[in-house]
């Protein structure tokens, strides 16, 4: 069965940004060409094909990369490194882990990502404990920097003391094509800042 990327390396956004390249470009999902017409590879179940053949998507401004993986689960990410071949795309600056830090991936997807910094988006009071303690430590495991930085929206909350509501998330990337820095909102604010920043490298 033949197999077609999804835009062929499409490139949805291309332009330059204060004299520097900025583009978005589509790495998955993959379409079969099957005897009804084009079509998704069905894994296992309905939530595993769902989850699988989420948009993957690589940023590129300068020479910085991050990847946002969606939600991509064991199955989907050993079908894109064999769509793929000797051909690595998704070696990143910055990643987004995939399925919220969920349990269910691939050691070697986090080896070709292998990234500087992960962020890890979970927090909804959900029942599955993301992240989960394996892919925090493989965020760091595999990492190109010798003191590598992960993210968890969840570990980085902070109360709103008027309503007592937790907030979730309040982690701030920004880069300006060579250099990005990284943060997250601290729990309390104290004299000096509201923001722990690291430089990524």
């Amino acid at each position: 069965m033949a197999t077609q990327r999804y835009g062929q390396g499409a490139f949805i956004l291309n332009k330059t940004i204060e004299g520097k390249p900025f583009s978005m470009e589509v790495l998955a999902p993959f379409m079969e060409n099957t005897p009804n017409g084009k079509g998704f590879m069905y894994w296992k179940d309905d939530g595993k094909t769902i989850n699988g053949h989420s948009l993957v998507i690589k940023l590129r401004f300068g020479n910085r990369t991050v990847l946002l993986g969606g939600d991509l689960n064991t199955l989907s990410q050993e079908y894109l490194i064999a769509q793929y071949g000797s051909n690595n795309p998704f070696e990143v600056d910055v990643a987004k882990s995939c399925h919220h830090g969920a349990s269910d991936f691939t050691e070697k997807f986090m080896q070709m990502v292998n990234p500087y910094a992960t962020v890890i988006s979970s927090g909804d009071n959900e029942g599955y404990s993301h992240p989960r303690a394996d892919a925090i430590g493989c965020a760091g495991k595999y990492s190109k920097s010798r003191r590598p930085l992960v993210y968890s929206t969840e570990l980085a909350r902070s109360t709103d003391l008027s309503s007592n509501k937790i907030l979730f998330g309040m982690i701030n990337l920004r880069c300006n094509g060579s250099d990005i820095f990284m943060s997250q909102m601290k729990e309390q604010k104290n004299d000096a800042d509201l923001w722990d920043a690291y430089e990524v490298m």
